[in-house]
């Protein structure tokens, strides 16, 4: 069992990313095209992957360098409000474009679907990299919605130009099949900690269905680490010339999976900043996700004071 008493940051850590605002909304199931539906509003909150991710570190006390702009307008308003509240300090503020924002379809049976309208994330420049902090032997959190588009040039040359005391932690997301193959390559070269969930799997061996095998493949080709995210099966850990390793999830009732992901790669940061061996870093995140995906919405980050009693609950 992981000693939460130990959670102190030994590691400074980077997130950069997006902050968006999530509009997000209840429905039976989603309707086909050119249907109509009754939907319930189920609130308005402040996401975005590395938000999220961001948001879980800062109530663990892992207090992050918030390299996530706040945008020109009404919802770059919202996120500056929710990064204060959280104690993170805005960092970077950008010139000429809001933040972004998305709706978050709930269906009955918990799967959730987004249509995004993008924002300042997508609008980088060296400018704005410039202002980031980058400590020695930093963690580097980013995701894969930031790598896509041509105005993120700046931002995956940022990436590749990092000295190689960093350690990249790099959650792909379902953006993968669209980021650019060579870049995907030097970022490969760089040694990151990947974290994939079932179907991003598939993307990454170009192959669908794809199993644990191929994740070993891959990762014995890269010498990368993968952390596979099997939902309610767990996560089972590939290392080079190593046996995957399973680390079981905790077992709880689903309220949504809005945000499972982001607190997971929260969780394992979180214990990688702390020193922590992998297996018990992703064992805590595992247990940031079980509470997350717990409570609605994507604003559920557990607090250090609230993952002890969750643990005091769950051990047997």
């Amino acid at each position: 069992m992981i000693d939460l008493q130990t959670l102190t940051n030994q590691r400074q850590v980077i997130v950069i990313g997006a902050a968006f605002g999530d509009v997000m909304l209840g429905l039976d199931q989603l309707p086909r095209s050119g249907g109509d539906v009754i939907a319930e509003e189920l609130g308005r909150h402040i996401g975005g992957c590395a938000f999220n991710v961001a948001r879980a570190l800062s109530r663990m006390d892992i207090l992050p360098i918030n390299a996530i702009p706040v945008g020109n307008g009404s919802w770059g308003e919202n996120v500056e409000a929710a990064m204060l509240n959280d104690n993170l300090l805005p960092l970077l503020r950008h010139p000429t474009h809001d933040n972004g924002w998305c709706i978050a379809m709930v269906e009955a049976s918990k799967e959730r679907t987004f249509i995004t309208m993008d924002g300042c994330e997508q609008h980088w420049n060296k400018s704005l990299l410039a202002q980031i902090p980058t400590p020695d032997n930093a963690i580097v959190y980013v995701s894969g919605y930031e790598l896509v588009s041509e105005q993120s040039e700046p931002l995956r040359q940022w990436l590749l130009d990092l000295s190689d005391d960093k350690t990249l932690f790099v959650d792909f997301g379902p953006r993968l099949r669209d980021i650019d193959p060579e870049f995907v390559s030097k970022l490969l070269a760089k040694k990151p900690i990947l974290t994939v969930n079932r179907d991003e799997l598939a993307l990454l061996n170009q192959q669908t269905p794809s199993n644990i095998y191929d994740a070993v493949i891959f990762t014995n080709k890269h010498q990368v680490s993968l952390i596979c995210r099997f939902d309610s099966e767990g996560a089972k850990i590939c290392q080079p010339r190593c046996q995957p390793k399973l680390i079981p999830a905790f077992k709880v009732k689903v309220s949504d999976t809005i945000a499972a992901g982001d607190s997971h790669c929260a969780g394992v940061i979180a214990g990688l900043s702390a020193g922590w061996a992998l297996n018990d870093a992703v064992e805590l995140g595992n247990m940031v996700a079980a509470v997350v995906v717990s409570r609605p919405g994507s604003d559920g980050a557990p607090t250090l004071a609230e993952l002890n009693s969750f643990q005091a609950e769950n051990s047997t």
